[in-house]
């Protein structure tokens, strides 16, 4: 494994375990993230302070629920100064365990050095609009909206 993508795993697994200061030394001071769509499944964010921001207030997305997830595939390839990974998961409220949300997503991890200075993530947006429509009172981030 080469050290990008030593440093990608990092990153992920120390976003999977919820430590913001460890996934915040990942990042260079003017780290860009990006998520195809439109606020609010989507948008931008300049500096690991929004980065973690977002990641902590789960500001893109279908936000904080009470989800069951299952992993299918995880994919990770090197090239050049980036890092990139395919992502097939599973996702579904447990209130609402039938209705099962098939995401395929495309994350671009770009370095400068031994740094993330850029990351875009390519969900399809449209398929969080479609959960949204069936589940949006029991999603908190949009109940009464």
């Amino acid at each position: 494994m080469t050290d990008r993508l030593a440093i990608a795993r990092g990153y992920e697994k120390a976003l999977f375990s919820g430590n913001m200061d460890e996934v915040a030394g990942f990042f260079t001071d003017d780290i860009l993230y990006w998520i195809a769509g439109d606020p609010p499944f989507g948008g931008e964010w300049h500096g690991p302070d929004a980065v973690i921001r977002a990641f902590s207030n789960r500001e893109f997305g279908l936000g904080a629920a009470d989800w069951g997830s299952e992993e299918m595939w995880r994919d990770w390839y090197e090239v050049e100064d980036r890092v990139i990974v395919e992502i097939r998961e599973k996702s579904w409220l447990k209130s609402a365990p039938d209705d099962v949300l098939d995401q395929r997503t495309c994350v671009v991890i770009k370095f400068r050095g031994d740094k993330i200075c850029d990351m875009r993530d390519y969900t399809d947006a449209r398929l969080y609009a479609g959960f949204l429509e069936r589940h949006r009172d029991e999603l908190p981030k949009f109940a009464g909206a």
